[in-house]
């Protein structure tokens, strides 16, 4: 079911105060927190900078996070976490957005605080694996980690032929120490799926190898090759609705397929340094946003060639339009 499936249309006022901001000025902090509470599913949290990879399918490959590294800042992040405890948010953390997690050597500790704070929430993030194996395992179990995925990225402008990801999977659960769960794995089960699933020490772990350069997202129009990047976009998108995107430095975007690094100029809709995550998240760069996407029709901006898919039916759209037009 599509998210905005979920929502009686007209009579749901939070779905006006999400797309006026003129309205965002006159929301008490409580409107603003259950707003934030009511339609957040996943809040991106961006805990480091750097990758070790140069996937070509990824903005990464040409930036400097493959040679840099930061973290966020400990306060900020405390900062974070009370926040949405503050409103009990009990959904998805996902802890990566251009970055590889595991290069981070505090990370245990960072999600050990996330899981003290927010315990009900669901903590994973997605990983090349090249750091990861039974002993890290281990300690990201103890941290309160909940899932991981683990994507099998080939090298830059390498096609992975069946046999080598066979031989990559039974490396990775050779390293994980669980090879004798998958001893009659083969190439047949790699063109059957892309991916295996499985839980050791409480978390479940997802190992997957799909072909991005024909199943990934152009990244809001920023990769010109390798993948489709040809869109023109005229569906509505939920990821500003229901995802909250927060880079390591506090920098909020609205949308994860921004891509943030030192050489980008992007408007942000606001720093967590200074303001409050409800008081970006109901603000005016955001309610702007959501209502440049909430109909059918050409889009705007980052998101003019954008290929993130949406299954939103396009019977739905003069309701849509009757909301903005209400406002």
């Amino acid at each position: 079911m599509n998210y905005f499936d979920q929502i009686s249309f007209g009579s749901d006022e939070s779905i006006m105060n999400l797309l006026d901001n003129r309205r965002s000025a006159l929301l008490t902090d409580i409107q603003k927190q259950i707003m934030f509470k009511r339609h957040v599913e996943i809040v991106n949290l961006e805990l480091s900078y750097s990758c070790n990879r140069k996937c070509d399918y990824c903005p990464v490959s040409f930036s400097n996070r493959q040679s840099v590294q930061r973290f966020m800042d400990q306060t900020l992040l405390e900062k974070i976490c009370h926040e949405l405890a503050a409103v009990r948010y009990e959904n998805r953390i996902s802890l990566n957005l251009y970055n590889e997690p595991l290069m981070d050597l505090a990370l245990e500790s960072k999600i050990a605080l996330i899981k003290r704070t927010l315990p009900y929430t669901h903590v994973a993030f997605n990983s090349n694996g090249d750091y990861l194996d039974s002993e890290r395992l281990a300690t990201l179990a103890e941290s309160g980690l909940d899932a991981i995925c683990v994507t099998l990225h080939p090298n830059a402008n390498v096609i992975q032929s069946a046999s080598s990801i066979c031989r990559r999977v039974h490396k990775i659960v050779e390293r994980l120490g669980c090879e004798h769960l998958f001893a009659d794995f083969s190439v047949d089960d790699v063109t059957q799926s892309t991916n295996i699933e499985f839980s050791l020490r409480g978390v479940k772990i997802k190992v997957q190898w799909p072909d991005w350069r024909k199943s990934g997202t152009n990244r809001a129009g920023l990769l010109t090759e390798h993948v489709a990047s040809s869109a023109i976009r005229t569906q509505p998108c939920v990821k500003p609705f229901r995802e909250f995107t927060i880079f390591y430095d506090g920098t909020v975007q609205p949308c994860c397929e921004s891509f943030l690094d030192d050489k980008t100029n992007l408007a942000s809709a606001g720093s967590l340094q200074t303001l409050s995550i409800y008081d970006i998240y109901a603000g005016k760069m955001l309610s702007n946003f959501r209502k440049g996407l909430f109909d059918f029709g050409l889009k705007k901006g980052i998101c003019a060639s954008c290929t993130v898919a949406d299954y939103s039916r396009e019977e739905d759209d003069a309701e849509r339009k009757r909301i903005l037009q209400a406002l």
